[in-house]
């Protein structure tokens, strides 16, 4: 992972504002209380620390699922699913480029679309372990959900990425 191109201190900050926005607009799209958002189980982590398996080159970024089990002793606290969203600073900074446009746009746009996934796994509303030959249906649902919910911001930006790229997750020259 040291010849990607990784995100600099700067950008950082981008992504943490990118992830407010994106997590405000999935969260008023799905009506989910502000209390309930808090417990959601997911994170945000970029290529900086991510493992090894975590990086991909298919995608701007991708959630991944694990499970975790809280213990006292032998009494079991608390169990479930806690999702990482795994951004991808070397595709998205390339699509930066590709495509002349700003980051926050950009990450706003990924990062909604990996929060709709997490609110669908989160809530049930689609499996996590979806076979192979229904991801790419679940893939074009979550797509759908994701450019109603930034069709929504009103943000030139975004529609400006949206219209050129037509995606919020994979590969921009695929679509």
């Amino acid at each position: 992972m040291e010849h990607q191109t990784r995100f600099n201190t700067v950008q950082q900050r981008v992504v943490r504002g990118a992830r407010e926005r994106a997590a405000s607009l999935v969260s008023n799209y799905y009506r989910v209380a502000p209390r309930e958002w808090q417990r959601m189980p997911y994170e945000v982590r970029t290529l900086r620390s991510l493992d090894s398996s975590e990086v991909t080159d298919e995608a701007f970024a991708q959630t991944v699922c694990y499970t975790f089990r809280r213990e006292a002793g032998s009494l079991v606290l608390e169990e479930g699913d806690f999702f990482r969203i795994c951004l991808q600073d070397h595709r998205i900074l390339d699509a930066m480029r590709d495509l002349q446009l700003r980051l926050e746009p950009l990450l706003t746009c990924v990062l909604t679309h990996e929060l709709v996934h997490v609110v669908r796994f989160g809530q049930h509303l689609q499996r996590i372990d979806l076979p192979q030959e229904l991801r790419s249906c679940e893939e074009q649902k979550v797509e759908k959900t994701t450019q109603a919910i930034l069709s929504r911001a009103g943000d030139p930006d975004i529609s400006r990425f949206l219209s050129s790229n037509g995606r919020c997750a994979g590969d921009p020259s695929r679509r």
